[in-house]
């Protein structure tokens, strides 16, 4: 029998998640980006270092003999890569521990801008590791198969073009910090003609994989992909049918509007979503996401936050959905 864990670190509003496969008495651990560079290391109250939720997770493995198989770094954006710029700025990881890296090899970012514990300089995460001499697999595009002793890993996204376009940086300003679609009730919603805009350069770069182990679970793990790239690799990948049933779909950009479609619900029939996000800087889930997975499907919603799920729903979506506090679930 081949199980899968999966653990979401509370990451601000970012990802950080690890994949824990056991089968034949082994486990095969992937870890899936590292969040902010908070997550990692930060200013406690008295302006003290701390570990951050991903450091304390990194040394719980170590003291517990274990080590990381596979770190997958899925695209440029801070609230992704900005723990693990943390992590290799303050120590290079043996290769014992870290064993394999993919990292798209457009990835280059400032680590002098946004870390909070580190001083100022112009470098980027494939310097520090092509300085260190560590290597990673990169050019991960759609289509491209990798298998493994308990299954295999489809990668969903990005396409070789969104690949070859350098992202943009981030603005360090807060944003869209509430949703002001909270207050709305998840019928009313669904009512409404489904509007989304476009994806981000950052995000078209983004990689998705549907992992698969052998004796047939399957898990969706989207990063922050652009969904219609996901969709249309899921229809034109042999092997692949729909609708796919899968115990774990991670929401592609913490449940944002302009990575979902309603179509989605239609290729896929998932028991358990994941939002990753406290909802700090965009105001993520968007709350018609949320309406479309509550209104349209049976399943569970993993929150890494409990209070940015408290946030979302109304007193009468709560009379309209008596289950939901059932379906509600936490990391």
């Amino acid at each position: 029998m081949i199980t899968v864990d999966i653990e979401v670190i509370k990451a601000y509003y970012g990802d950080c998640i690890f994949v824990t496969i056991c089968y034949d008495g082994k486990e095969y651990i992937i870890m899936i980006d590292g969040g902010t560079p908070r997550t990692y290391i930060h200013r406690g109250r008295y302006g003290r270092t701390e570990d951050g939720n991903l450091k304390q997770k990194l040394e719980k493995l170590k003291k517990a003999g274990k080590a990381i198989d596979l770190l997958i770094i899925t695209h440029v954006d801070d609230d992704h890569v900005g723990g693990v710029l943390a992590w290799y700025h303050e120590e290079i990881p043996s290769s014992e521990f870290v064993k394999q890296i993919w990292m798209n090899d457009d990835v280059e970012v400032n680590i002098g801008k946004g870390l909070e514990n580190t001083s100022a300089q112009v470098a980027s995460l494939k310097e520090i590791l092509e300085e260190n001499n560590v290597p990673f697999e990169n050019k991960i595009v759609k289509g491209r198969v990798f298998q493994f002793e308990w299954g295999r890993l489809i990668a969903l996204a990005p396409t070789a073009e969104a690949h070859n376009k350098i992202a943009e940086d981030i603005g360090d300003e807060l944003n869209n910090t509430t949703n002001d679609r909270y207050d709305e009730d998840i019928k009313k919603l669904l009512k409404e003609p489904y509007e989304r805009g476009t994806c981000t350069p950052e995000n078209d770069a983004s990689m998705a994989f549907l992992l698969q182990t052998k004796d047939g679970e399957n898990c969706l793990l989207l990063g922050d992909a652009n969904i219609d790239v996901v969709m249309d690799t899921l229809e034109h990948t042999a092997g692949i049918e729909l609708p796919l049933k899968c115990k774990w779909l991670k929401l592609s950009h913490h449940g944002s509007k302009n990575n979902f479609s309603p179509e989605l619900l239609e290729k896929i029939v998932a028991e358990n979503y994941i939002v990753s996000t406290n909802g700090l800087k965009f105001g993520h889930p968007d709350k018609e996401v949320i309406s479309y997975i509550v209104g349209k499907t049976d399943a569970k919603l993993w929150f890494n936050y409990p209070e940015r799920a408290e946030k979302i729903f109304t007193e009468q979506d709560k009379q309209d959905y008596p289950d939901l506090a059932e379906r509600l679930r936490y990391f």
